[in-house]
């Protein structure tokens, strides 16, 4: 455990050495003017501080306010950087015109590509910070948790005692949420095929089937078992396998290769022909990862308690906005500081959600919503994916991430390999939540070994021992779906260029 915990430590302190030298050839002199790494010291001292806290019974019990203040206080340092860049590119803008000279944007390809003037450009960025405070603070009054402030009033203890009508309808509102935004994507994908229609379709009768199971379960409140709710159930569980496979599978075989495909003949240069070949990739990946998190998100709405609802909407909302603020100025934040916000927001909204270090807060009712029968396997299955609903919802958001960061990132003839392509996608997403997960796990397995005759040893550290393995599989499971949709998309793509070419020749 403490060797692969320092292979990744080396691995991850190589590959900055890395980045650090090709960023000192490729990258602008405004670039490297950034002497201000606010951000950076906070993550590294943050991490530093947390393993220090898995040592107090205290700090355990009450973990939820530490990931609360680490990502309130990361996000809110975000808004400072993102204030003082606008002004430093108001200022760079005057003296620009002052010297009738045009405002260098080169910096910021998904503005440009989407004709963002920098006004709306820096607005985006401001109310996307801005969202990501609001909806966090929404989901930290939502669960007091913990143990010393557990009886303190919140939303949810005034939701339970409210009507029940009022939690459905907060229910149906997050559902028709969750299929607006789906639609939303698509029309921004600007992809009109027939299979991307029939995707959308499938999302919207799984949409209706949760929103039938919601109706059905206010009208059958005093029955303990419902066939009829648990067959819709188990019809949302097979439209959803069958959607979210079919896109994995045939994403990257829908959208042609416009750079040989489409025009071969009429290219004169290789600068148009490389820019639609990659905007296609990363096309491909962005529809599958907004299928993976929408149709995780339904999953989700299905199965976790009704009070629920709305704060899962919330860290939604928060992902897209942090992928929307991280794509609209490549060079505000490094690209491993973004990796490490988007997992401290899973992690807060993993206790957002009403989780605890503590056995007893685990959600087993949900977990038979759907099974006829008893199965061991099964109850856990769906026990694991709702306890682990929030960090995973943001390891498949993450998949929509490497689709719109590195977009336009391929500018170069030694770029045009699928090894570049390969190593942009998934080196960082990869190895960073590995590198925090190995670091939490091995700690806290020395901790667990020097306080084994601690007096809250079964209450307190064993059951966040548990939490810890858990976890650690969910990281894997993450980190393997990323791994796994950018290998099989790129492999999809050099086939379909490779057999262009065998049969132009």
């Amino acid at each position: 455990m403490i060797m692969s915990c320092l292979f990744l430590v080396g691995a991850v302190s190589c590959l900055f050495k890395g980045q650090s030298l090709s960023q000192l050839e490729h990258h602008s002199d405004s670039y490297l003017d950034q002497h201000c790494h606010l951000d950076e010291a906070f993550i590294i001292t943050g991490i530093f501080l947390y393993v220090i806290s898995l040592g107090s019974s205290s700090f355990v019990e009450e973990e939820q306010y530490t990931w609360h203040f680490l990502t309130s206080t990361l996000y809110l340092i975000f808004l400072i950087k993102t204030v003082q860049s606008m002004l430093k590119e108001s200022n760079s803008t005057l003296i620009h015109r002052a010297e009738g000279e045009s405002f260098d944007r080169n910096n910021f390809s998904y503005a440009t590509s989407y004709k963002l003037s920098p006004v709306k450009r820096d607005g985006y960025k401001l109310c996307t910070v801005i969202i990501v405070l609001v909806a966090g603070r929404a989901i930290r009054a939502w669960h007091q948790g913990g143990v010393n402030w557990v009886h303190f009033p919140d939303i949810s203890k005034f939701l339970a005692e409210a009507d029940s009508s009022i939690v459905k309808s907060l229910q149906i509102i997050s559902v028709l949420a969750v299929v607006a935004l789906y639609l939303v994507s698509l029309m921004l994908l600007k992809a009109r095929s027939k299979y991307v229609i029939g995707v959308w379709l499938s999302h919207i009768s799984c949409g209706l089937l949760v929103l039938l199971h919601i109706w059905e379960s206010q009208i059958n409140t005093s029955q303990p078992v419902d066939h009829s709710m648990t067959s819709i159930a188990q019809l949302f569980y097979v439209i959803t396998s069958v959607s979210i496979i079919g896109t994995a599978l045939a994403s990257p075989w829908i959208f042609p290769i416009y750079s040989t495909e489409a025009k071969p003949a009429s290219s004169s240069g290789p600068n148009p022909e490389r820019v639609m070949h990659s905007h296609d990739i990363y096309n491909s990946v962005f529809l599958t990862g907004m299928t993976y998190t929408v149709f995780w998100c339904l999953l989700q709405l299905l199965l976790q308690q009704p009070i629920n609802a709305i704060p899962l909407l919330l860290v939604l909302l928060q992902a897209i906005s942090s992928i929307v603020h991280f794509s609209l100025d490549k060079t505000l934040h490094k690209q491993w500081v973004q990796v490490v916000a988007m997992q401290f927001l899973g992690t807060a909204g993993h206790f957002g959600l009403g989780n605890t270090n503590s056995l007893a807060s685990i959600d087993v009712a949900g977990a038979f919503i759907g099974i006829s029968s008893y199965s061991m396997v099964l109850s856990g299955i769906l026990m694991f994916i709702i306890t682990y609903g929030s960090p995973l919802l943001l390891y498949l958001s993450m998949v929509v991430y490497i689709s719109v960061k590195d977009s336009g990132d391929i500018s170069t003839p030694q770029q045009l390999n699928w090894r570049y392509i390969l190593d942009k996608m998934v080196t960082l997403p990869c190895l960073l939540p590995l590198l925090i997960n190995s670091v939490a796990l091995t700690s806290y397995t020395i901790v667990l070994l020097l306080m084994r005759n601690h007096l809250f040893v079964w209450s307190v550290f064993s059951p966040k021992y548990l939490y810890v393995c858990a976890a650690t599989v969910c990281t894997y499971v993450g980190v393997f779906i990323i791994a796994m949709t950018a290998v099989y998309t790129c492999a999809v793509f050099s086939f379909r260029l490779r057999s262009y070419r065998d049969k132009s020749l």
